[in-house]
Order: structure tokens, then C-alpha cells, then sequence
């Protein structure tokens, strides 16, 4: 309703202006020839360049719900480039193990994506991983497999509850060091511009 209101409004105003500068010219331009200040031609060269000046500033008008939706589009873009992750992917600082079992747990995680925040991925989730098994997490597409994975790696943070790793919590763990200890491919895999060896390695 208010982009159909404001492209109204922005036709109605490039044709108002079209006709005004249409109707000023003609009347300016005839008063001039008949006091003899000027001439027909030259009045028509001006009544020209105003009309094609005119006519581009009355279309561009047209373009309103495209800016204002640019507008919009761009503003939610600068939130997401400005939005400071609470996980420094930099930081140096916090333990490693000398040697890594891989038990893994998660205890009582409950968890909303930032962007998302209406939407329970998961509640109360408990799950454990016992070293040198295989496990498959199986469900329909937005259960919650992919998060699992994403929690962690660390690209997020549960919001309660605890993921720990040998039984030590992965907020304890150096980042850097511990997505070194996991070997992930993703369901979108991206491809280098490069030989078949370099894409594996």
C-alpha cells in the first residue's frame, strides 16, 4: 500500500513537472518574440534543452521504490557487516590438550540463532559421542544437524547448557587449536581455482 502510495505520488509529480516547464517555456518564449528580444530559433534551442532536462529529472522519479527499497536492503546489510561477533576467531588465548581423544558431549544445550531469535533449534539437548565411533545424525532439513556441527567448531555459542570435548567445556579450548582437531565437509562444498591436490589438501 505505501510503495504503491509513493509511486503514485512520484509519476504525478514528473508529469506535473514535464507539463509545467512545457507550459512556462511556451509563454516565456512568446513574450520575448513579441517584444523582439529574441528570436523563434533560439527560443526553441532553450525550450528543448528544458524539456529533455525535463524529461530525465520526471523519469528518474520513477526510480523512488527502487531507491527505497535499495534503502532498506542496504541498512540490513550494514547491520549484518557491523554486528561484532561474540567469538574472536584471533584469540590466542585458552588451553589445548597434548592429546585429543574425541568424546564429546552436549549437556542440557539449548539454542536460538542471533538473526532468528523466535525460532527454538534446540531445547534441553543432551547427546554424547563416544571416541572412534560413527555417528549419523538424521532428520528433515532445518532439525538442526548442520548447528550441531556449527556449535562445535564455535561458530556459535549455545545459550545454555554446556558442549565439552575429553570432558574439558570448548570455551576453555584455544579456538584456533580447535578447529584444527576436526576434518569438515560441508553439504556446499566450494571449490578452488586450483589443481585437484590443493583442493583435497
Amino acid at each position: 500500500m505505501r510503495q504503491g502510495l509513493i509511486s503514485g505520488v512520484g509519476f504525478g509529480l514528473s508529469i506535473f513537472l514535464l507539463y509545467c516547464v512545457y507550459a512556462t517555456s511556451f509563454y516565456a518564449g512568446a513574450r520575448l518574440v513579441e517584444d523582439g528580444k529574441t528570436t523563434f530559433s533560439k527560443v526553441f534551442r532553450v525550450f528543448f534543452a528544458l524539456t529533455m532536462t525535463a524529461i530525465g529529472i520526471s523519469q528518474s522519479s520513477s526510480f523512488t521504490p527502487d531507491a527505497s527499497k535499495a534503502k532498506t536492503s542496504t541498512a540490513s546489510i550494514f547491520a549484518i557487516l557491523d554486528r561484532k561477533s561474540k567469538i574472536d576467531p584471533s584469540d590466542e588465548s585458552g588451553m589445548t590438550l597434548e592429546s585429543v581423544k574425541g568424546e564429546i558431549e552436549f549437556q542440557h544445550v539449548s539454542f536460538k540463532y542471533p538473526t532468528r531469535p523466535d525460532i527454538q533449534i534446540f531445547r534441553d539437548l543432551c547427546l554424547t559421542i563416544h571416541s572412534g565411533k560413527t555417528v549419523a545424525l538424521v532428520g528433515e532439513s532445518g532439525s538442526g544437524k548442520s548447528t550441531v556441527i556449527s556449535l562445535l567448531q564455535r561458530f556459535y555459542d549455545p545459550d545454555s547448557g554446556q558442549i565439552t570435548l575429553d570432558g574439558t567445556e570448548i570455551q576453555k579450548f584455544q579456538l584456533k587449536w580447535l578447529r584444527q582437531q576436526m576434518g569438515l565437509v560441508s553439504q556446499e562444498p566450494v571449490l578452488f581455482n586450483d589443481t585437484i591436490h590443493a583442493n583435497i589438501g
